[in-house]
């Protein structure tokens, strides 16, 4: 096991409300991704998003699709990119690694909690990876 791959381990055994996880290179390249979770297809949206630089008062890209679940994106920072599926299909939670950089850790969050109860973990553990995407 690699260790990235024991970091989502530990973070998917910290946090239960996590149901699948992705890790995106500084090249834009997919790294590991959890197996119940395929962000393939949807990749080049994702990318798209983790280069852009708002400037202030911009909203940049205010919805994306992964699996076919649209989420609105409801946070946009450097720090955090949070989307919400407004049927109650789920949360996404993007975290740049390293903060407004291009590499990023992608958390599904369960539909049952709000993404705030997990987004400090996901923080915490993007910080982890800082030195290894």
């Amino acid at each position: 096991m690699s260790e990235i791959e024991g970091i989502i381990d530990k973070l998917l055994g910290e946090e239960q409300n996590i149901f699948g996880v992705a890790i995106i290179g500084k090249d834009g390249k997919l790294i590991t991704q959890t197996e119940n979770w395929d962000l393939t297809s949807d990749l080049s949206l994702i990318n798209e998003m983790l280069n852009q630089k708002l400037e202030l008062g911009e909203k940049g890209i205010t919805s994306l699709t992964i699996q076919g679940i649209k989420y609105m994106i409801v946070e946009n920072t450097e720090e955090r990119k949070i989307g919400t599926n407004i049927t109650g299909k789920g949360h996404l939670i993007i975290c740049p690694i390293p903060i407004g950089g291009t590499g990023a850790l992608v958390t599904y969050i369960n539909p049952q909690v709000g993404p705030r109860d997990t987004l400090f973990n996901v923080q915490d553990y993007a910080k982890k990876l800082e030195n290894m995407v």
